[in-house]
């Protein structure tokens, strides 16, 4: 991924807070006959440190999908594409409207290698999973709703995995390299706009550019 310098976050924390905050994720290998890609949802297991870029995911996918035979047949390393809030910029938006229209946009890439679960750790995996994404619920469900034996009989059809990264590429394109009034109107626009993404992209437009305001 082509990062200019001024593109890159200002700390390692808001690279995980943009994976945490949209787990659903491409997951892409090559295979034989050309790349395989699935999407899915991947969760932070291990975190890592600011010196070290040693963080694992954790992910599951279908058995029957050719992608995961491949994966366990070859080995091969994978990569975890994940998109944060974007948007397209009309050079409308800025003061003179000098500048060309662009896109504003966040991005983390992982690279790395798949480790295979058994069940028991697909089992926690699975209930991580759905607490994470059921909290964002007020009444959200719960694995406990239902027999146990309807959560059991789907391990058969799903495959999960622990994705070890290995390395780490974020982008936050946010017009750093742009004119900074020209930025702030972004954001400003932005801001007046009913999408919860775009006042979420708004708000990484104004921290990104702080330091030159």
């Amino acid at each position: 991924m082509f990062v200019r310098p001024c593109w890159k976050p200002t700390s390692r924390r808001e690279t995980l807070d943009l994976v945490e905050q949209n787990p659903w994720a491409l997951l892409v290998s090559n295979g034989k006959d050309g790349p395989l890609a699935t999407n899915l949802p991947l969760l932070i297991e291990k975190a890592g440190t600011e010196e070290s870029d040693a963080m694992v995911l954790i992910g599951h996918m279908a058995r029957a999908n050719e992608h995961s035979q491949r994966l366990k047949n070859s080995g091969a390393p994978v990569l975890a594409i994940f998109e944060g809030p974007w948007s397209y910029v009309t050079a409308s938006w800025y003061p003179n409207r000098d500048m060309p229209s662009t896109y504003y946009y966040t991005a983390v890439h992982c690279y790395g290698e798949i480790e295979w679960q058994d069940e028991p750790a697909l089992d926690r995996s699975l209930e991580v999973l759905t607490q994470s994404m059921e909290s964002r619920y007020s009444n959200g469900w719960r694995t406990d709703e239902v027999p146990r034996s309807e959560i059991t009989r789907r391990f058969a059809g799903i495959i999960g995995f622990r994705f070890h990264v290995t390395r780490m590429e974020a982008k936050f394109k946010l017009g750093q390299d742009e004119p900074i009034r020209d930025a702030l109107a972004v954001a400003e626009v932005l801001e007046t706009r009913k999408g919860f993404q775009d006042r979420e992209l708004a708000e990484l437009i104004r921290r990104q550019n702080q330091t030159r305001a």
